[in-house]
């Protein structure tokens, strides 16, 4: 196997896990031991105080942890000559609840419980140690190779100190596990860590998270309103494990259960009976418990009234199907991709069954203008692409049949993020250091309208044209001195609201495996 080395000492890398849109994870080996573990390599550089206390915050919210059974393990951390930050954590090679949640669809109802309990207690530790994790969903908890689940990614991670003021954000937030009053900008709680842990535990056993419908666009009003609504019942689950659910849910933080401790306990007290005969046997191993008590107290947020509906509407079953095959590995994958768009308050979302393939989930259908597919002429200008292409001097033009064009001058991106193949991404300067450039653009095929990018790639036109044939005949000037076999590729599908509003193109992108690029390396620049 080749290996290649990233810059941190004593690692090499031997492939890239997932992406997101400010970190790099790899599957790498520590050579001094011979261990498989988790590289992540912060794609930003520590130029600031804030971003400074952000790595810092993470690293030691993690270290802190690293030490109770279901808390993914840190071993490392450092900074490059470069000002990048790294992090090696332990390799999880189950992939995350969202993955399974994903790929297999809902859990049994004790399995589901069961890892509450043990979520619950790391989450208690946490808050005992004065940690706050805001970013608890399924694709943050991690299974590890003896089976074993594990918290993980506290790169959102607080801990509050008297006087202090927490960021807040709600670009940072996953609006279907966030609490409502994450929305109203609140100082953050442990109350907001129990809501969004029940939150997860919903999801695990209905196949999606609480609230939120099959598919659609919600603003941030919406979204608070549905918190309000009473929280239905597991079809064909103990009626007791909604309500411990319901009461870890309630909208407003002082009625919720005091403490992760409390959920830990109250979950661990439901008597689940399985259907089928003799006695259940626990999914994991029991876990010694903490009884901690908490540094601070949960500061009650009140959250306005809003008028409930009469008759709430009722959250439909997932259709998930009778065969399902493992899909592709990505950081951050959860069950719900949700984007929040701008800075207008809208929270886009999709909600993915399992799928039967691959690459998993069905998108929305439709053309632009009418006209759109992999056998579409390649149009000229900007007709149809939203920026100006060219077939000149264009390799991905030469695959037939497929409307292949270039952009006409370099388009690099700063970051990828992915939730369930929904994509969010931030253009970037290519003067400036960037992780992606597009190699290619095209209509989407005329078969595989959608939007979200693991549908896409499975589709054959799509790997025709972004492969590394292509790659490697679009390489121009300093591009020409990488070889193919370092360059990661991906489809970028248009966004959520791109495809709204009716644009249907996508395009193969590319970044060279562990590094970040300065300069264009497939167009000239502007």
């Amino acid at each position: 196997m080749q290996f290649e080395r990233t810059g941190v000492p004593g690692y090499e890398v031997v492939e890239v896990l997932g992406q997101g849109g400010f970190a790099t994870v790899y599957r790498a080996r520590q050579l001094a031991v011979g261990r498989e573990v988790a590289l992540k390599m912060d794609s930003r550089v520590l130029a600031t105080d804030r971003d400074r206390q952000r790595f810092l915050r993470e690293v030691t919210a993690a270290g802190q942890l690293s030490g109770h059974p279901h808390v993914v393990a840190v071993y490392d951390a450092g900074v490059l000559d470069n000002g990048r930050p790294y992090m090696v954590l332990e390799l999880c090679p189950g992939g995350s609840l969202g993955d399974r949640l994903h790929q297999t669809g809902p859990l049994p109802a004790a399995e589901a419980r069961d890892i509450g309990v043990r979520i619950a207690d790391a989450l208690a530790a946490a808050h005992a140690g004065g940690v706050l994790h805001r970013d608890i969903k399924p694709g943050n908890i991690m299974i590890d190779r003896y089976g074993n689940v594990g918290l993980a990614d506290f790169g959102l991670a607080a801990m509050p100190r008297p006087g202090q003021e927490l960021s807040v954000t709600r670009e940072a937030l996953t609006p279907a596990f966030a609490p409502p009053e994450a929305f109203r900008l609140a100082e953050p709680t442990p109350a907001g860590d129990v809501y969004s842990l029940a939150a997860t535990i919903y999801a695990l056993v209905h196949g999606r998270p609480p609230h939120f419908p099959a598919e659609g666009s919600l603003g941030i009003a919406e979204v608070i309103v549905r918190h309000t609504w009473p929280l239905p019942d597991l079809p064909g689950v103990s009626p007791r494990l909604t309500e411990v659910l319901r009461h870890a849910m309630a909208p407003d933080p002082a009625d919720r259960l005091p403490s992760a401790a409390a959920l830990r306990d109250a979950l661990a007290a439901v008597d689940l009976v399985e259907d089928a005969p003799g006695p259940r046997t626990p999914t994991f191993a029991p876990t010694p418990t903490f009884a901690p008590t908490l540094p601070f107290t949960p500061t009650p947020t009140s959250v306005p009234t809003v008028p409930q509906p009469a008759t709430p509407p009722t959250v439909p079953e997932s259709a998930g199907a009778a065969r399902r095959k493992k899909g592709r590995l990505r950081v951050s994958v959860v069950a719900v991709g949700v984007v929040v768009v701008g800075t207008g308050g809208t929270v886009a979302y999709q909600y993915l069954p399992p799928s039967t393939s691959k690459a998993s989930t069905a998108g929305p259908s439709g053309s632009a203008s009418g006209t759109g597919g992999a056998s579409a002429s390649a149009q000229a200008g900007t007709a149809g692409f939203g920026v100006p292409t060219t077939t000149e001097d264009c390799p991905a033009a030469g695959v037939e049949g497929l409307g292949g064009r270039c952009t006409t001058t370099a388009e690099c991106w700063s970051g990828m993020v992915v939730d369930v193949g929904i994509v969010s991404v931030n253009r970037s300067d290519c003067l400036a250091s960037h992780l992606w450039e597009t190699f290619a653009i095209a209509p989407l095929p005329s078969d595989g309208m959608t939007n979200n990018q693991k549908e896409l790639i499975k589709h054959p036109d799509v790997g025709e044209l972004c492969s590394r044939k292509v790659l490697a005949e679009s390489r121009q000037a300093d591009g020409l001195k990488i070889d193919p076999s370092r360059w990661t590729i991906d489809v970028l599908p248009p966004t959520a609201t791109q495809y709204a509003d009716g644009l249907r193109v996508m395009r193969c992108v590319a970044t060279v495996t562990g590094e970040e690029s300065t300069g264009a390396y497939f167009r000239p620049r502007a």
